[in-house]
Parts: C-alpha cells; sequence; structure tokens
C-alpha cells in the first residue's frame, strides 16, 4: 500500500531564532555589553565556514564547534575583553539555551493534524541540540525519523542525505520535502520529492508548490488528495 511521507526541514521552517539571527543567542548583548550590530554580523559572516564542521555528534561536540566559532568572532570584532569565560557563555547560550528559538504559531497544531495521515520525517541541516529541542517543544514524538546533517556528516546540498533519508522508504510512497530555501527543493526533486517552498515573507519566486505556514500545507494536501485519489 502507497503511503505518503511528509519531510520537513527545521530551521525557518518550523522555527526561527528570537533575535533575527541563529548566532546572537538571547544573551548575546547582555554577555558582552553594548555593541555595533553591524560589526557583529560582519564576524559572523566571516566566520560562518567554521560551522561547516562534520561529524558532530553531541551536544558536548556542539559546544567545543561554536567556543572556537565565538572566540574567532569575538577576534574579529578587535573585542577588548576576550577571554575563555565570555567565549564559553556565548557558546552555552547558543547551544543550550531552548529559548533562542520560537516554533511558528501553528507548527504544533498543524503537524498534529498532519501526523494522523502522514508519516512524518526531517531533514535539516543542523546540530545534535535540534533532537533536544524537539524533544523539550513536545514535537519530537510526531516525527518517524529525525536526519540531521551534523550526525550523518552530510548536508542536503551534499544530496547524500536525501539518499540516506529514503533508504528506508517504499519506492512505491509519495514524498514531499518542505523547506524555505528554493536551491534545496530543486534537489529533492532529482530524488523523486514533490517539492513545497514555505515562504512565510511570500517574496520568492518558484515554479513549485508555494505556502505561507503549514495551515495552508493542510489545506493543499487535502485539495491534492481530494483530486487525484
Amino acid at each position: 500500500m502507497m503511503k505518503k511521507n511528509l519531510f520537513f526541514d527545521v530551521g525557518s521552517t518550523l522555527h526561527y531564532p528570537i533575535s533575527g539571527n541563529w548566532f546572537i543567542t538571547p544573551n548575546f548583548f547582555n554577555i558582552l555589553g553594548n555593541i555595533d550590530l553591524d560589526i557583529v554580523l560582519d564576524a559572523i559572516e566571516k566566520n560562518y565556514h567554521l560551522l561547516d564542521e562534520r561529524e558532530i555528534n553531541t551536544e558536548d561536540e556542539e559546544y567545543d564547534m561554536f567556543c572556537k566559532f565565538y572566540y574567532n568572532i569575538l577576534k574579529s570584532m578587535n573585542y577588548s575583553n576576550l577571554c575563555q569565560e565570555y567565549v564559553q557563555a556565548l557558546a552555552y547560550d547558543c547551544v543550550y539555551n531552548d529559548n533562542k528559538i520560537k516554533f511558528y504559531d501553528e507548527v504544533k497544531e498543524e503537524l498534529e493534524k498532519l501526523a494522523k495521515d502522514y508519516e512524518l520525517y526531517i531533514i535539516s541541516d543542523a546540530w545534535p541540540s535540534t533532537y533536544r529541542i524537539l524533544k523539550n517543544y513536545g514535537l519530537y514524538n510526531l516525527f518517524k525519523k529525525v536526519y540531521i546533517s551534523s550526525d550523518l556528516g552530510y548536508k542536503k546540498s551534499d544530496k547524500t542525505l536525501f539518499e540516506i533519508a529514503l533508504q528506508n522508504i517504499n519506492t512505491s510512497d509519495e514524498n514531499y520535502f518542505i523547506d524555505d530555501r528554493i536551491d534545496l527543493i530543486d534537489i529533492s526533486q532529482e530524488y523523486g520529492f514533490i517539492p513545497i517552498l514555505i515562504d512565510r515573507e511570500n517574496n520568492k519566486k518558484t515554479t513549485s508548490i508555494k505556502i505561507q505556514n503549514l495551515t495552508e500545507l493542510n489545506e493543499i494536501l487535502k485539495l491534492y488528495k481530494k483530486t487525484y485519489n
């Protein structure tokens, strides 16, 4: 019997950073004081490549990676008090503070509805703390499997992550992939996924199905089911 599977990205699809930037943590300015935001953003951009490490399998390893990241950020900013205490405080706030993110208002309710009719999965370029956050927000058990890039050593852009996610999926199943990046939904199509762009600001153009939130996804899937079944 053919099943229908929904594969979700996480960041900017299910949740977003409270500060507007994934790496400006809730206590960033409490720790460092009053710093020009443009200087901070420039330092983050210059050092973003340090987060491209693979095989980060534990939160401790994630914390060590972010210690190196924030040390280099402070160095790039010529921060006057570049000390281990501040570096560790920033890394801890980034990895262990669940309040750095907020799930979009409709997410939990709509995922609970979708889980009644579909198998739900996650394919995300993320780190191990994602598992904890999903559990602490009561969402983890809605997903049959969660595929996190740092755990598996591949990012979605490597394409192999899609191959891994499909290994235990029946070839006759219908698979949807929901992401906020056009390049990634285009890659998913190469692997037989029905691509759906989630564009919460409604400012992107695509030839694929486009939604602004999971409520719209639920309605589109109901329509799709009625039309093609």
